[in-house]
């Protein structure tokens, strides 16, 4: 299933404010971060090209050039990675005034599963 770049973010920031942010609970400074990231990203999408733009990641998206990305290559490997060397750390940087020590999200197999479902949910228009 080929998907849009507008379709990947709002998958992936949508997983994030439904499904990370809750799982945060009491960590305000945590949630704060995140959220403003996701929100960073949904209103800028433009953030990501350094990813979209990298060549392993094209490859594995299956960029032909169209606009358009299948996401199987990419959620594939990453679920098969994870599942065999555990769990991705996200590390998140310190920022003065919200949370002055950094800290690591951790992606599973089934995070990356989730966000897929998201992402195609998009297609489909909206789960």
């Amino acid at each position: 299933m080929r998907v849009t770049k507008s379709q990947i973010i709002h998958g992936v920031t949508d997983y994030i404010q439904n499904e990370i942010l809750p799982q945060l609970g009491g960590a305000r400074s945590m949630q704060i971060i995140v959220s403003i990231g996701a929100n960073a990203i949904a209103s800028n999408p433009k953030l990501l090209d350094a990813v979209f733009g990298n060549q392993l990641v094209q490859a594995l998206l299956n960029d032909d050039g169209s606009g358009t990305y299948d996401l199987s290559g990419l959620v594939d490997a990453m679920e098969k990675s994870i599942r065999e060397f555990g769990s991705f750390p996200i590390k998140v940087p310190p920022i003065p005034l919200i949370s002055p020590t950094e800290f690591t999200l951790s992606l599973t197999a089934e995070d990356v599963s989730a966000m897929r479902r998201r992402i195609e949910g998009e297609i489909q228009g909206g789960i």
